[in-house]
């Protein structure tokens, strides 16, 4: 698992990746396979750190 610290910084390289990845980037290229790795580290950490509660029923109904 990934720190604070950490995470912070891999969201401000993903901004960064996100200036020169886009859908015509090939999945072999360098630039992809490092966004693609270091958002599912992101997602691990949002996950464990900021779980998304599921609704409950009348929550959803209002």
């Amino acid at each position: 698992m990934i720190t604070e610290k950490e995470y912070k910084i891999l969201i401000k390289r993903i901004d960064e990746l996100l200036l020169v990845v886009d859908n015509s980037t090939p999945e072999d290229h360098p630039n992809f396979i490092e966004l693609n790795s270091i958002s599912e580290l992101v997602a691990d950490y949002e996950e464990h750190h900021y779980p998304v509660e599921k609704p409950n029923l009348v929550d959803v109904i209002s």
